[in-house]
């Protein structure tokens, strides 16, 4: 619960400005002017704020006095609406409601006495209320119930002692207008406190969301596009509708040449390690939107989009990424003479995605079977 004095519509304690005390407390500025009112009518009326002052100070040290048995009143009406489990979770909630409340009931009762607003420690506990709600701990319409109880349950501690200590209505009026300030003021920090912690928990859950989508698309070890995501932006590049006119794409499969040796070698933490700063640099040696991905064990696809220049601009692109992975890797302490193969197969859009693979594939495999560490170009398919 948010306290009396910290939010909207609550007194701040400022000298003359507590609700029902009219003019100023003693020791005040007092101007006296020409045609205004005497000096004994002066001191008259700071007689009366003085012992309205005083009255309420005895009003807020009794409701101090019963602030426990305030807290206790609001769990056991809590009870009897709601019950209570014997859970760890129903036996913090119990405490919690008693602390916050007591705390509640104190913030008014040291209004009454000294003008002053709640202590960091009431505030503080108090204005982590609102977040219940969204911690799971309280619904939004269970806590709402729990600041109309409080009030009820203040208000009635505040006649009862009133009456007891025969306060005049002046001085009852003004700490029944402190209560009812102190919940209205609670009720819109509350709402701000749930606003806050729900805005929060919206901003987590998107977060959140964000990274599965991208666990869902991107290989784990080398943070690339997975096979998933490549088969569907291809899918998206060659569809009939897609692309400018006589746009060429160029779809390379690059597979790491002798990597059964380094897991054989060194083992497969090692293997995945290096495979991880082949796939570095791959990306960097690619065009800006072009797309890499680890298509499976150590084969990685690339797809180049808009290939202005066609088969030569693909040949570069090979040839770039040939020359970049052939090169000495030192993981874990060992070194190992990395290269690649690579077959190249140009698409245009209306051809088959699976067919463009298989195309690329077996240009692959032709560069393999030519000596390694170089790049091949598929035959066109028929209408490409």
């Amino acid at each position: 619960m948010t306290t009396p004095g910290i939010d909207d519509g609550m007194p701040d304690g400022t000298p003359g400005e507590f609700p029902g005390a009219a003019g100023p407390r003693p020791g005040g500025p007092a101007a006296i002017v020409p045609g205004g009112p005497s000096a004994q009518t002066v001191n008259d009326r700071s007689g009366a704020a003085g012992a309205l002052d005083h009255d309420l100070a005895e009003l807020g040290r009794a409701l101090g006095r019963r602030s426990a048995g305030v807290a206790v009143s609001i769990v056991d009406r809590w009870e009897r609406r709601h019950g209570f489990g014997g859970t760890e979770h129903d036996l913090a909630l119990r405490e919690e409601i008693r602390e916050t409340t007591e705390l509640a009931t104190n913030a008014v009762a040291r209004y009454l006495i000294t003008r002053q607003s709640p202590t960091q420690e009431q505030a503080g506990a108090m204005s982590r209320s609102g977040r219940a709600p969204v911690e799971d701990r309280l619904s939004l319409s269970g806590l709402t119930r729990l600041y109309l109880f409080w009030r009820d349950a203040t208000t009635d501690a505040v006649h009862e002692e009133a009456i007891r200590l025969e306060s005049p209505r002046a001085v009852t009026d003004a700490a029944l207008e402190v209560v009812r300030a102190g919940a209205d003021s609670a009720m819109v920090g509350m709402a701000k406190q749930f606003d806050a912690a729900y805005a929060q928990l919206r901003s987590q859950l998107a977060d959140e969301q964000d990274h599965l989508a991208h666990l869902a698309h991107h290989d784990p070890l080398t943070g690339l596009a997975n096979r998933a995501l490549l088969l569907e932006e291809l899918r998206d590049a060659l569809a009939p509708a897609s692309g400018r006119p006589g746009s060429v794409l160029g779809v390379l499969f690059v597979d790491v040449d002798r990597f059964k040796a380094v897991n054989d070698r060194a083992g497969h933490q090692i293997g995945d390690a290096f495979l991880s700063v082949v796939a570095d640099r791959l990306r960097h040696a690619l065009r800006p939107g072009d797309t890499a991905s680890r298509f499976g064990g150590d084969e990685f696809v690339v797809l180049c989009r808009d290939l202005a220049g066609g088969e030569v601009e693909a040949s570069t692109v090979a040839a770039r990424i040939v020359s970049t992975l052939s090169v000495q890797v030192v993981v874990g302490g060992i070194r190992f003479a990395a290269s690649a193969s690579v077959g190249v197969a140009l698409a245009v859009p209306g051809d088959d995605p699976e067919a463009v693979l298989s195309r690329a594939d077996e240009a692959m495999y032709r560069a393999k079977r030519l000596g390694r560490g170089r790049y091949e170009i598929a035959p066109r398919s028929r209408g490409s």
